[in-house]
């Protein structure tokens, strides 16, 4: 019956799974940090000065004589599908300067778009394209359409482009996602099941444990579809990571079962291993469950939805592991196992294995205190780096330093200018008494000193676009302003329609764009601050009232989004720790086992963030998921391990004894559970995602230090002393 049960949810389970891989959501608004000051002061910048989401087109030849600039630019926007609603490009921009009303002189004109839309030679320029609304709704074919329409109507090939900006961004995450969901995942799987087969010696049983896993992963893609959600990079790790987590609770469930066989028989041994097993697996699940669940609490959006749909994932697989897993083995069990039931599934036993079981197990009896001692004290040393690590979010920390995108904004940070704006908005309030004029001579003189600030590349505002104002006191030159004023005046609806200002309710702002280098190591916390130190005292000292300045764009949101990234680490891990260590005082029955049980698993955590720590390895989106979840799966094979201990304890066997009769019931399966975890997600440091393969290395690294810390470092805490307060607590493991 449950078999057949599974039967008929299977093709709603393919339909969901189906469309939860087709759906894809890169915006790169997402990334940002939401409910905070910062995002809504760019909401209010994007509201009041329209979109500001770009894409930057160039080539080797595209100079300001070139018949391709244009031609793109009006093939894509009026020849289009709309999916960008309009185009800058340098010569359209010289054009409308030096004619009327402008009339700025050419040398002039250039000289004002250097950095901006023409490069450093006054010669090479680009296209910059703006967004629209239906653009926005499939990133990818927008720039699939720019591709093509380069190649139609200019005759250049994709390789011979240069792209950069946000909707480049988004797009080639999104291609990274479809890659990694066509490519990766399946690599991921063939290895996991291979690895699975090598350790454990059973086709059959290897089959089950598969078709477990697979069940389980679509169950958790289809909750993700059926409940409104969207994949996007971060979320393609949720179908490998529930594969794997199954995986590694379908061997433990597996290693019950084979102990069953040898001791109650093969009809009874399904569920003589459910009872036997279930306290552990749903304890070690529950801790998963709630290391991930924890990144619910990020303020990050990919992150908190990878949080709750691995949570709800993992969770869900222990229903299916439960009732489909005994179901098969009830209807097909290994009969394998039969032949020979002394033999362990996962590596035969030897007189050398049993030797050197022996031996470790003598090793760290013997010398506990010593080994317990270096890893209290590696983690002291590991600590110290704690202090040190630091979070990022730069482009350059998301695609690898060999990707084309990269290699892509460097060359036009080289040749055109840099590409990450900071927007400084001025806003002049009805208290104010300065004249449109007046407004835009301050606008242009406070631009010109913002130009000569450290890491300043480029700076643009309404007087980037307006005739050289004079700046002399003589009779001359105050009868120019005077003839000039009115004539700006009358253009001013010409600079609100370029967006460069804005109306406001009881104030008018004017915007200056400062450009940074995507690609520097320009410390934006520091560059806004200096640029805020730098204007306000200005402001503060103007002869009329009602002038401020506010301080949006990319750059104060990627400050935020770093902060936020380091908050969420420690926010979720000490909420994952916490919850975690009461599941542990709960199960051990006792506060004192309970709490020293979270040392091993502190242990992994500790090291390999303290190594970052010490190296300067950046935290970004990848490791701020890996703290958590890694804390809560390290909990799973120390629940497995002290659920041997403690019945070997409870059956009267000595300390030394009991250690050597957990070693022998679950170390290989334990080994075997983070090699397979490790192989499946070691895969995924082939993406060209910086994040993704920071997660995967991560986790590796991880998974080896819990492992460590749970076949080392606590057999060692139960041979000394502190054994003897778990001897006493009566846990609900055994």
């Amino acid at each position: 019956m449950i078999l057949a049960l599974v039967a008929l949810t299977l093709p709603v389970i393919v339909y969901g799974t189906v469309g939860a891989l087709r759906s894809n959501s890169n915006d790169p608004r997402q990334w940002l940090p939401r409910g905070f000051h910062e995002t809504e002061l760019y909401q209010e910048f994007q509201d009041q000065f329209g979109r500001d989401e770009i894409t930057v087109v160039t080539w080797n030849g595209c100079t300001l004589t070139d018949p391709r600039v244009e031609q793109l630019a009006q093939a894509l926007v009026d020849r289009g599908s709309g999916a960008y609603q309009r185009a800058l490009t340098g010569p359209r921009l010289l054009r409308q300067m030096t004619a009327p009303p402008s009339d700025i002189p050419l040398t002039d004109a250039i000289g004002r778009l250097q950095g901006i839309l023409i490069g450093p030679d006054g010669l090479t320029t680009c296209v910059v394209f703006i967004l629209s609304k239906t653009g926005a709704e499939n990133r990818v074919a927008a720039v699939e359409e720019l591709l093509a329409t380069a190649e139609s109507e200019c005759g250049l090939k994709p390789g011979d482009l240069y792209l950069g900006g946000p909707t480049v961004d988004a797009a080639t995450i999104d291609i990274e996602s479809q890659r990694m969901l066509a490519e990766l995942t399946l690599v991921s799987g063939l290895i996991a099941f291979f690895v699975t087969w090598w350790r454990i010696r059973s086709f059959w049983l290897s089959a089950i444990i598969m078709a477990t896993s697979i069940y389980s992963t679509g169950l958790a893609l289809s909750v993700l579809y059926f409940s409104g959600g969207n994949m996007n990079l971060i979320m393609t790790m949720l179908s490998p990571l529930i594969f794997v987590l199954t995986i590694s609770s379908a061997v433990h469930l597996g290693n019950y079962y084979r102990d069953a066989v040898e001791e109650d028989g093969l009809d009874a041994a399904p569920r003589m291993a459910l009872r036997r097993g279930w306290a552990p697996c749903v304890l070690a699940s529950l801790t998963t469950a709630v290391g991930l669940g924890s990144l619910a609490t990020s303020m990050i959006v990919p992150i908190r939805g990878f949080g709750i749909y691995s949570a709800v994932g993992v969770a869900l697989s222990v229903g299916v592991l439960f009732v489909f897993m005994p179901a098969v083995l009830t209807l097909w069990p290994v009969r394998s196992l039969v032949k020979n039931a002394a033999q362990n599934v996962y590596e035969p036993t030897s007189a050398a294995a049993q030797n050197g079981l022996d031996k470790m197990t003598a090793f760290i009896a013997r010398h506990h205190l010593a080994i317990t001692a270096a890893c209290l004290a590696l983690m002291v040393v590991a600590g110290v780096g704690l202090a040190w690590l630091k979070s990022t979010v730069k482009l350059q920390h998301r695609f690898a330093e060999d990707s084309k995108i990269i290699g892509d904004y460097r060359w036009m940070e080289e040749n055109l200018g840099p590409l990450v704006p900071l927007e400084i908005v001025i806003g002049f309030d009805d208290a104010c008494s300065w004249t449109f004029f007046e407004r835009m001579e301050f606008v242009s003189w406070l631009e010109t000193q913002l130009e000569t600030l450290p890491d300043v590349g480029a700076t643009m505002s309404a007087a980037t676009f307006a005739p050289a104002l004079p700046l002399g006191a003589s009779t001359r030159d105050t009868a120019r302003r005077s003839a000039m004023a009115p004539r700006l005046e009358k253009n001013r609806q010409h600079f609100i329609d370029a967006g460069f200002i804005a109306e406001a309710p009881g104030q008018e702002r004017w915007r200056i764009s400062v450009r940074v280098n995507a690609l520097g190591d320009v410390d934006y916390a520091h560059f806004t601050e200096n640029l805020r130190n730098f204007i306000d005292p200005i402001l503060k000292a103007l002869p009329v009232d009602g002038v401020d300045a506010t301080y949006t764009g990319v750059i104060p949101l990627i400050y935020k989004a770093q902060r936020q990234l380091f908050d969420d680490l420690v926010h979720s891990f000490f909420l994952a720790f916490s919850v975690i260590a009461l599941v542990m005082i709960v199960a051990l029955r006792s506060p004192a086992s309970g709490m020293l049980s979270m040392a091993p698993n502190l242990f992994p955590i500790v090291i390999v963030f303290g190594f970052m720590g010490w190296s300067g390895v950046l935290i970004e989106i990848g490791s701020v998921m890996t703290a958590s979840a890694a804390l809560g799966i390290a909990v799973d094979d120390t629940f497995h391990f002290l659920t041997w201990f403690s019945r070997a304890a409870n059956q009267g066997k000595p300390r030394r004894e009991a250690i050597r009769f957990a070693y022998q019931r679950c170390a290989s399966a334990m080994t075997a559970t983070s090699l397979i975890c490790s192989c499946g997600l070691a895969v995924f440091a082939l993406s060209t995602f910086m994040p993704i393969v920071h997660f995967a290395w991560m986790m590796v690294s991880l998974l080896a230090a819990a492992l460590f810390g749970d076949l080392v470092f606590l057999p060692a805490m139960l041979s000394g002393p502190l054994g003897k307060v778990f001897r006493r607590s009566r846990s609900i493991l055994t």
